[in-house]
């Protein structure tokens, strides 16, 4: 009989707390105090179907990469930054398999918050302008987020759905910082510490777009999905054409990340908008094909962006590594970047948004010299010990669909199981 998961999220946040309590209260214990939240992620791997073990087991290995990347961080706060990361870890996999609509706003605030402290106290030459900067702005993505979550789920009229799905997407696009609600990424990436910047921009990603899906599909109801899918894709074309715009005209290696950032959004963002028009279409090949897309987008982004900021802050890496890495996220074949780029591109098509996909085609193509750039600024030269440890893994994760696959993409097509709620 499978352990019921709700008691593995309730196992694995408690070995992660109570865990590293004495590593907080002992200085001497500090240099364990990974080990408690390296074991509540392993936790998170006893799952009730192999599906959702496909989504658990990446969103586990990026976490203990993150914890690792703190490592190279001398934090005043050792030992709560990797708690942290498990926190996040934890409410990103919750994030997923709740059905209950109180939960998984609960998730998209735990994984959220831990960001305010990464951010503020990672770093303590960290700008703390730019560090109450981040924090207001998140604050108020929680709120619209919600607000928009709340009224949405009350089952209004077509007008009052419309104001309350524009709030819930206003606060996402804030949030993960697509456009137009992007103005704090250029500021904070190009500010930060690049160690907390880097969880900051991948693991933090993932949630929210898990949530958002979820609220919509099941609240969306009779409402056409002509006008929900259209304001969806007006928000990704803005992201990726401001986002792929301004990562032409930065200079510095940390800004043009972070308007890849925005640009990558876009992706995401268009993803969703396929995902809209196949679950209200009842066609389950679209919205298959939007969720792998969604999901394999931002996976790619989390590992290339992890893999990116660890090489700035190592001031470059060998040059095999991140011209890999830039490839993957141009979306050449057969790296992660390709794959995630065509499976939008094939659900925009099949939900009748082939203007949405053209769009996508042009900015792929619009970004290849800002990361041919980013090759070459950061392929500085092979690095000893955890630096370039990191940005090897990092090449291994968008280098494993060299093989067709299927291994990633049927499962994740099966996780459609997870995208309703209890109202």
């Amino acid at each position: 009989m499978p352990i019921p998961y709700e008691y593995v999220l309730l196992a694995s946040t408690i070995i992660n707390v109570i865990g590293t309590a004495p590593a907080l209260l002992n200085e001497g214990a500090r240099k364990y105090s990974w080990v408690a939240p390296l074991i509540s992620m392993l936790i998170l791997l006893i799952t009730p179907n192999t599906y959702l073990l496909t989504y658990v087991s990446f969103i586990v290995v990026i976490g203990i990469l993150g914890i690792v990347t703190l490592m190279r961080l001398n934090s005043p706060i050792r030992g709560a930054d990797y708690m942290l990361v498990a926190i996040m870890i934890i409410a990103t996999v919750l994030a997923l398999y709740t059905s209950n609509l109180a939960l998984i706003l609960l998730s998209l605030m735990l994984v959220s918050a831990p960001t305010y402290l990464l951010i503020l106290m990672g770093d303590p030459n960290v700008s703390i302008e730019v560090g109450i900067k981040y924090v207001v702005n998140m604050i108020i993505a929680t709120v619209l987020f919600f607000v928009g979550a709340v009224i949405i789920s009350s089952g209004p009229s077509l007008v009052t759905y419309i104001i309350g799905f524009s709030l819930l997407l206003l606060g996402l696009s804030l949030e993960v910082g697509a456009a137009p609600m992007h103005e704090w990424v250029p500021d904070v990436f190009t500010a930060g510490n690049p160690i907390p910047i880097s969880i900051i921009a991948s693991i933090a990603k993932i949630a929210p777009f898990i949530v958002a899906v979820k609220v919509i599909l099941t609240t969306m109801g009779s409402i056409p999905p002509y006008y929900l899918a259209y304001i969806v894709g007006a928000f990704a074309t803005i992201s990726m054409f401001l986002g792929n715009i301004g990562a032409l005209t930065s200079r510095e290696n940390a800004r043009t990340l972070a308007y890849s950032s925005i640009a990558n959004m876009g992706y995401v963002m268009a993803a969703l908008a396929a995902a809209i028009m196949g679950y209200a279409l009842h066609s389950m090949i679209t919205l298959g094909l939007a969720l792998v897309g969604l999901i394999t987008q931002l996976f790619m982004n989390a590992a290339g962006k992890m893999g990116f900021f660890n090489s700035v802050y190592s001031k470059g890496n060998n040059a095999v590594s991140t011209w890999l890495i830039s490839l993957a996220f141009i979306g050449t074949p057969p790296l992660l970047g390709f794959w995630s780029k065509l499976y939008i591109i094939l659900a925009l098509v099949y939900g009748n948004l082939v203007w949405l996909a053209v769009l996508l085609v042009i900015n792929s193509v619009i970004s290849v010299p800002y990361y041919i750039r980013l090759a070459r600024d950061l392929g500085t030269g092979w690095k000893r010990g955890l630096a370039e440890g990191l940005i090897i893994t990092f090449t291994i994760i968008v280098l494993s669909t060299t093989i067709p696959p299927t291994w990633l993409i049927h499962p994740i097509m099966n996780l459609t199981n997870y995208l309703t709620l209890r109202l």
